[in-house]
């Protein structure tokens, strides 16, 4: 998160005599990284107050006007302007020919030229708001910027020194664990530690104007949600504009001024980081209760937008409705107005868990929100509420009415931990002095006292969700000192050698070999939508959903890679009307008790317009595949009947058995007997389901149970002495016959067969139907001489007994 900061601002807390450029340099290298710098006076070079003396009607366009404008004592120029609430004597903002504006307030500055505009000659521009950088400077969409009221300097004056923009804004990132230095006040403190100037800020307390009149009711119900809430009442509020210098802060800050009452609680939350809400009181039914949201409740934001508020969302509430979304956001009916004239302010504490999961589930994010979900301390309050009071009474003529009505949960107890300087100085490497490390300490806000030999620090409250340890003291003084102080010295000893997660080494090394074999791989997001799941056979109530999805089509996180292959493919038939695609990716599995299960699977798709030959691909590349990742003992078994899931659910899902043709897959089996997967060809009606026009094979595996069986150690087997005999055998047999069981009996008939290929598959004209014609290569071999003919023809009439036998084959060879 970055923050925008004033350097005019921070320098009222800060008593520094740095330019700008210094002091980022400075509070950079001590961990509090400024980006970028802008220099405002820059922004509105060329540019300088007018003030209008004439206005006429443009000859050539019914929608633009020819003001006539006074740029200094003795100048005048004419502008043509589409301005609709141009008047003469009206203040206005001229960018004069070579300055830069941004058109419209829309995409990059551009440099203004005399020119003319439908025949007419204008001198430069008379500008909206918007074109001058600030878009949210409240004002009509087709009005310019009316200086009137904003300014007493003459016509001609340079506009940056009208404005008062002599100043520069840093935009700083600050890390999540510092909400204390998303403020003005956080940065000047952090400033004072790393420049050693002087930090300004004391703290205040609300005083009532005379005898409090009125208490705030507040009743807080849910203590661990909401650990400390404060509430005031001010009367005689006068509701309107904010001064112009209070509306330059938020411009520059990055806020929208609204009104005094708002900008006010925007003021603070930019200068304290301390959230603040005002309520209409007289809008409000009795008392404030801090309660959880009701079932059924409804509420109407500031955004406009009504939202449907579920029981485990904390809300701000009277005694009839929610007024306030706790942290996140107030309500519409009891914002302030022109008409209020009785402000209830509100300064609290809230959960940060709780905040962050409701703004995630309603989808509404605010200022506040982020910086609730940081963690305040229960103590930021009541600065916070002493300074918007302060500014309230100055800016809206209003006097407090109550005492603070202050609720906590239980009282505040300031963290503290013991500081051994020698302890430090070891873990530095740096010899710092115990005066120079106190120091520090104390210019960010420790309280340090002698405890012993040692020291006791007390931790301020605005760190005390980030201080945690001892050791968070060393890296406060550390960075303050400086990192770029400290030797670079490389370590010695010896290291430990590298571990490799095997998972993570075949991962890479399948995915080689597979974009080896001329498959690309494929990237889903690991989240899917019901219906891809239902396409596939999936039941999506049982697969994990999620509670809040990035959208509609995202509310399940996939327990399988195919759905997700599936659409792939039909995303791509048409430019590829064929393709060999793989995924190596996790899935999800849910578990009752737990997190979900993880499990990575592998995933192979190979499309095209003939699916017999789609499969006789596929099969090839997992042969290829599982002889290059060693794999020693592998086979293919068509499923039975009874067993047509590829794997036991909790490995790919158990959703094969409504995707896979019945009679075209097998079955994977790895090692001595363990199940790793299925190959097939995809059901018609899967296809149409997706809208996939071609035949589709898929290769799914469970890769992590088939990473134990992959190996990269290699086997030499030496070259034969003797020659090998080869012949053909060919014959016909019934269709269902796997090729598997006629090799296993062959081998199993002859000791001299050292092969059996499998070169020709025949069905058609010719041939018997329901019967198959195989034509396969033999080879024979032993190992200490070479083979006789006649050995190898009585081999040979012993396989052809046993496929006559055996599988009542008829041979043609």
């Amino acid at each position: 998160m970055n923050i925008l900061v004033s350097y005019n601002w921070l320098k009222e807390y800060l008593q520094t005599n740095l330019s700008a450029e210094d002091f980022a340099a400075k509070t950079t290298n001590a961990g509090n990284s400024v980006e970028y710098i802008e220099n405002m006076a820059h922004r509105f070079d060329n540019m300088v107050v007018g003030e209008i003396t004439n206005i006429k009607d443009h000859p050539n366009a019914d929608r633009l006007k020819i003001a006539e404008v006074k740029i200094g004592t003795m100048k005048k120029v004419e502008i043509v302007c589409g301005g609709v609430n141009l008047r003469v004597d009206m203040k206005v903002a001229v960018a004069l020919p070579g300055s830069k504006v941004i058109w419209h307030g829309e995409g990059e500055p551009v440099e203004l030229h005399e020119t003319e505009v439908r025949g007419v000659k204008s001198y430069g521009m008379i500008c909206a708001a918007a074109e001058l950088g600030f878009p949210k400077y409240p004002q009509g969409e087709k009005d310019i910027w009316d200086l009137t009221n904003v300014t007493t300097e003459k016509a001609g004056v340079p506009l940056y020194n009208a404005l008062g923009m002599d100043d520069a804004v840093f935009d700083i990132e600050v890390t999540s664990n510092r909400p204390d230095a998303a403020s003005i006040i956080g940065q000047a403190r952090e400033g004072s530690a790393c420049t050693g100037d002087k930090f300004l800020w004391q703290a205040k307390d609300v005083m009532p104007d005379g005898i409090a009149r009125a208490k705030v009711e507040v009743a807080v119900r849910e203590t661990e949600l909401c650990p400390k809430y404060e509430a005031v009442l001010l009367d005689n509020v006068k509701v309107g504009p904010s001064p112009w210098w209070l509306q330059k802060r938020l411009l520059l800050s990055g806020h929208r001024p609204i009104n005094n009452i708002v900008d006010v609680t925007n003021y603070v939350l930019h200068e304290y980081g301390q959230p603040l809400h005002a309520f209409d009181a007289d809008k409000l039914d009795h008392g404030i209760v801090v309660r959880k949201a009701e079932k059924g409740e409804k509420f109407l934001a500031l955004d406009g937008n009504e939202y449907d508020l579920s029981k485990d969302m904390l809300v701000v509430a009277d005694h009839a409705k929610p007024i306030a979304i706790a942290g996140v956001m107030g309500g519409e009916e009891t914002g302030t107005t022109v008409e209020t004239t009785r402000v209830i302010l509100e300064a609290a504490t809230f959960n940060p868990v709780s905040v962050r999961r409701t703004a995630r589930a309603l989808n509404l994010h605010s200022d506040s929100s982020a910086q609730f979900e940081r963690g305040l301390s229960t103590q930021s309050t009541r600065p916070a509420l002493a300074r918007a009071v302060e500014l309230i009474k100055e800016i809206a003529d209003a006097q407090v009415a109550s005492e603070v009505t202050s609720v906590q949960a239980e009282p505040y107890q300031r963290e503290a931990f013991p500081f051994d300087p020698k302890e430090a100085k070891a873990l530095m490497g740096v010899a710092l002095s115990d005066h120079e490390m106190i120091s520090i300490l104390e210019r960010l806000g420790f309280e340090v006292k002698e405890a012993g030999s040692n020291y006791e620090v007390k931790v301020p409250y605005w760190r005390d969700h980030d201080i945690e340890n001892k050791v968070d003291l060393v890296e406060e003084i550390a960075r303050v000192y400086g990192y770029e102080k400290i030797p670079s010295i490389l370590p010695a000893g010896e290291i430990d050698p590298e571990h490799q997660d095997q998972t993570i080494v075949w991962e890479r090394r399948v995915k080689e070999l597979l974009r080896g074999s001329g498959l690309s791989e494929t990237y889903a997001m690991s989240f899917i939508s019901g219906k891809e799941l239902s396409n596939a056979g999936y039941d999506p109530e049982m697969s994990v959903k999620l509670q809040n999805p990035l959208a509609s089509d995202l509310e399940y996180m996939r327990p399988c890679l195919i759905p997700t292959m599936l659409t792939t493919i039909e995303k791509n038939q048409r430019m590829f009307p064929e393709a060999q695609l793989f995924e190596l990716a996790p899935i999800y599995l849910p578990n009752k008790e737990d997190i979900p299960n993880h499990k990575m699977q592998l995933l192979m798709a190979i499309y095209e317009k003939d699916g017999a030959c789609a499969f006789t691909k596929a099969k090839g590349i997992l042969e290829r595949l599982m002889r290059e990742a060693g794999v020693r003992q592998y086979r293919f078994e068509r499923p039975e009947s009874s067993d047509s899931s590829p794997l036991p659910r909790g490995r790919s899902g158990g959703g094969l058995e409504c995707l896979l043709h019945p009679t075209r897959s097998a079955n994977v089996w790895v090692g001595n007997h363990e199940h790793v997967g299925r190959i097939g060809e995809v059901d018609k009606q899967v296809l149409n389901a997706f809208g996939i026009e071609q035949s589709v094979i898929l290769i799914d595996l469970d890769f992590d149970a088939l990473v134990p069986h992959l190996s990269l150690a290699k086997t030499y087997t030496p070259i034969p002495l003797y020659p090998e005999v080869k012949r053909d055998l060919a014959f016909v047999l019934d269709r269902t016959v796997e090729f598997s069981q006629i090799e296993a009996k062959l081998k199993e008939a002859s000791g001299l067969l050292r092969e059996v290929e499998l070169f020709d598959t025949y069905c058609g004209s010719g041939v018997e139907a329901g019967k198959k014609s195989l034509a396969v290569h033999l080879t024979f071999r032993l190992a200490d001489r070479t083979l006789e003919a006649d050995e190898v023809d009585e081999e040979i009439a012993k396989l052809r007994n046993v496929l006559q036998e055996q599988f009542s084959a008829t041979m043609r060879s």
